[in-house]
């Protein structure tokens, strides 16, 4: 069994609760055990919203790469219910081709509907059903809530809900306003359900909707996507935007400094919607993923271990160990090792007495005349440095009580899987979360 342990985050944080908690809870887990390492993808579409293949191909799909979980979050709807779908001429025949081989050539119902071929979607109850085997793959229910003020994109997943949220699409709202929404609909529902619900935002980058400080500002936020495979998505900013990692670490280094909130947590996800053009390419499934430590595979306890920053991400990177011991302040992070692969790494964080000071950066405008705002540029080097880098499998970073936080990402030198663009160069990483010690 692997010992990886993290801090614990509540909906509601008092700066002095919180303090103790992010200082000292990794004994939270070490001392009962009884967990594993769960694979899975939080973020993927179907033909019930905009990917281009049945729910039950995509799920099997996932089951038969070695996943543990997968998280159907399609466009403001849940996977409920009777619905048809017209196919696209470039649908169609891969499509039904697929599920024929797999399931028989009477597996999909067909209709004839004002002169359209439709096909049967299949509700979560049926692909449950069909794919999941108790302790080795479940399904989890999501939702993508997608709303924004025209031209820019809010898009955030709900990890493990049990009915519909509805999004009031109103594009004379801001960013801000919207975001203050999915946020409000997430805790309704939890509070109702009595169910864990993790959170994130995804991919910030895309259409430059969401800054760091945006971030920063959202009490209740559990994760967001600091690694996303689909395109236009820029990971690593446009040359005049800052990176997701660059944002993730400011937006923790605001939240611990000025707000007293717990970190933001960081995943890595597929955001898949192409499911017909083979394995590792852009918007295809596979290439991105979260490992998550839990006590058991259900929603309940993967969706309660991710709330508590109990999981890493990854690009293809698989660590042997991770723990983090608050009594001697040590984060030890251990590859598993791949034949002809060399690693590198590197921890980063935050000094305690890094500066705040910025100066904000002009909004840059797009060619429909749109103004996208960028995260402000702070100025202290100490935001986000690089503390410690080892060449090798094998590093153990050791606080010296100046931190505010450290992280630790795993570098290869295994060639990308694809590149997309300057700013989309898929290489093969391991993120683990913000830990932090009070000597």
């Amino acid at each position: 069994m692997l010992d990886c342990v993290f801090m614990l985050s509540m909906k509601v944080y008092p700066v002095v609760f919180f303090a103790f908690i992010f200082s000292l809870a990794s004994g939270f887990l070490s001392a009962s055990g009884g967990e594993r390492w769960y694979r899975g993808n939080t973020h993927t579409h179907t033909l019930w919203s905009d990917g281009d293949d049945l729910p039950e191909s995509v799920a099997d799909w996932y089951k038969r790469h070695g996943y543990h979980f997968l998280v159907l979050s399609d466009h403001n709807i849940l996977s409920r219910g009777e619905r048809w779908k017209t196919l696209r001429a470039d649908e169609a025949v891969p499509v039904l081709q697929k599920a024929a081989k797999r399931w028989g050539k009477d597996h999909v119902q067909t209709r004839i509907h004002e002169g359209e071929k439709q096909v049967r979607l299949m509700p979560l109850s049926e692909v449950r059903k069909l794919v999941e085997k108790p302790k080795k793959f479940i399904m989890i229910e999501g939702i993508e809530l997608t709303s924004g003020p025209s031209g820019f994109a809010v898009h955030s997943n709900p990890l493990n809900v049990s009915e519909h949220l509805e999004v009031h699409r109103k594009t004379s709202r801001s960013v801000v306003e919207d975001l203050a929404d999915h946020e409000r609909l997430v805790y309704e529902h939890q509070a109702k359900t009595g169910d864990p619900v993790f959170w994130q935002v995804n991919h910030p980058n895309y259409k430059f909707s969401v800054t760091g400080e945006m971030l920063a500002d959202i009490e209740g936020l559990h994760g967001v996507e600091i690694m996303n495979s689909s395109s236009n998505c820029f990971n690593l900013g446009d040359g005049s935007r800052p990176s997701l990692e660059r944002i993730w670490d400011i937006a923790n280094t605001l939240r611990l400094k000025r707000g007293g909130l717990p970190p933001i947590y960081g995943t890595a996800t597929d955001d898949t919607h192409d499911y017909h053009v083979g394995d590792y390419v852009m918007n295809a499934p596979g290439t991105s993923w979260v490992m998550v430590r839990a006590r058991a595979l259900t929603p309940n306890a993967i969706a309660k271990a991710m709330q508590q920053g109990m999981f890493y991400s990854t690009t293809g990177v698989i660590l042997k160990k991770l723990e983090f011991d608050a009594e001697a302040g040590t984060l030890t992070v251990v590859v598993k090792k791949k034949k002809g692969l060399n690693y590198r790494i590197d921890f980063i964080g935050t000094h305690k007495e890094a500066s705040l000071d910025h100066e904000e950066v002009e909004a840059i405008v797009d060619e429909k005349g749109l103004s996208h705002p960028v995260t402000a540029d702070y100025a202290d080097e100490r935001i986000g440095m690089s503390l410690q880098s080892t060449e090798g499998s094998k590093a153990v970073y050791r606080m010296t009580g100046d931190e505010l936080y450290v992280r630790g990402v795993v570098h290869c030198d295994a060639p990308p899987y694809f590149k997309y663009d300057a700013y989309s160069d898929f290489v093969q990483k391991a993120w683990t979360q913000p830990v932090g010690w009070k000597n």
